[in-house]
């Protein structure tokens, strides 16, 4: 493999990267191999390692980078980092036991994650439906016997605004529980890459 060859690899396996992060890394590479010399080039790439491997860390270090620096995230940007760290962790020349290991912990970590949203975001949801639906039938038997249709609507006001109370809180929590699950990611493919590192 030659110079030009490794870097076209390197930015096929970049592409995901924002524009100005991947030139930075390639022209890093390029001075990397220039600073060498031609004479050194297959030494150079037996350093580096594959394509491969550079983009797996390349990928991690930006994924880590960006969960640092940004203060207030959004959910979307959480996931794009998530999905990052799991493209670099991919991406890593792992032999097949360890990659189909990594694999699995990986997406039963996810669904793990993905169902506590859900259950959350199902019981938020009923409060307020239940609420709302006490609340409808307390008018329905107004003109029943209006002291149960008076409960019903209080006990309905109650639920529907213990609901709406909620609300904020729970989204509050689905994104502390996402940041913290990129990091856990993030934490674990260091493990692995400074592991493989060392001559695991």
């Amino acid at each position: 493999m030659d110079r030009a060859s490794y870097l076209k690899q390197l930015r096929g396996k970049l592409r995901r990267l924002p524009a100005h992060e991947l030139d930075a890394a390639l022209a890093y590479y390029e001075e990397y191999f220039e600073e060498a010399g031609e004479e050194n080039v297959q030494q150079v790439i037996s350093q580096l390692g594959s394509p491969s491997h550079v983009a797996s860390q390349i990928l991690a270090d930006f994924a880590l980078k960006d969960l640092e620096t940004a203060s207030a995230r959004s959910t979307k940007k959480n996931m794009t980092t998530l999905w990052l760290i799991i493209l670099a962790i991919l991406s890593a020349p792992l032999s097949l036991p360890l990659l189909a290991t990594a694999i699995a912990l990986i997406f039963s970590f996810g669904a793990v994650i993905i169902s506590f949203i859900f259950a959350i975001g199902a019981t938020v949801i009923s409060i307020f439906a239940g609420g709302v639906a006490v609340l409808i039938a307390g008018f329905f038997i107004l003109t029943e016997h209006w002291p149960t249709a008076l409960l019903f609507m209080g006990v309905g006001l109650i639920v529907t605004g213990l609901g709406v109370f909620l609300f904020p809180i729970v989204a509050r929590i689905i994104k502390k529980i996402v940041l913290v699950s990129v990091e856990t990611l993030g934490r674990l493919f260091h493990k692995i890459t400074k592991k493989r590192k060392g001559g695991f």
